[in-house]
């Protein structure tokens, strides 16, 4: 071999780039692991999520006389928007005419109460639903997905009536 075209070794050596596209990479698979080791339905990492039975009150204002029978005991409800299920109705239902705030002479609003108008009379509905969820340091998760507190209000739909509900109150059921 001629001196002149000798191979001479060179060293690589790792770049900052190098460094971190290996320590991604290492962290990656720990990742991979600690999920594999606690299990991909762990809510936390030290305890999974428990769904529990819960009561929502709720009311509904102005609406129809003859929409307050579909609110009935065991109607599934879903929320319109997601079409996720949102509950059961537990048949607490109470009717009462709707309440409005009419102005009188003077300005001042006056409590005044809906006429009976046969099938069209209009009804104030307050009630519960049976739904499923558990409570988290943050609140109300419906299913473990869909936050949920008072005076929040939520389209629902069933099989026989869509309403716009309040929610007045979230307790465990017993």
């Amino acid at each position: 071999m001629n001196a002149n075209t000798s191979e001479k070794k060179t060293k690589k050596k790792l770049n900052a780039i190098d460094w971190f596209l290996i320590i991604a990479v290492v962290l990656c698979l720990a990742g991979a692991g600690l999920r594999m080791l606690l299990g991909s339905e762990s809510g936390s990492f030290t305890s999974p999520v428990v769904m529990e039975d819960y009561i929502i009150s709720y009311e509904i204002n102005n609406i129809r006389n003859s929409s307050a029978e579909y609110l009935a005991a065991d109607e599934d409800f879903y929320i319109e928007a997601t079409d996720q299920y949102f509950g059961k109705s537990a048949g607490n239902i109470s009717v009462t005419p709707a309440q409005f705030y009419l102005a009188d002479a003077e300005g001042n609003y006056v409590e005044a109460y809906a006429p009976e108008n046969g099938d069209a009379t209009r009804v104030d509905v307050t009630g519960t639903m049976l739904v499923s969820g558990y409570m988290s340091d943050h609140g109300f998760l419906l299913g473990g997905t869909t936050s949920l507190a008072v005076n929040k209000s939520l389209a629902l739909r069933s099989t026989y009536i869509y309403v716009t509900v309040t929610i007045t109150d979230i307790v465990k059921a017993s």
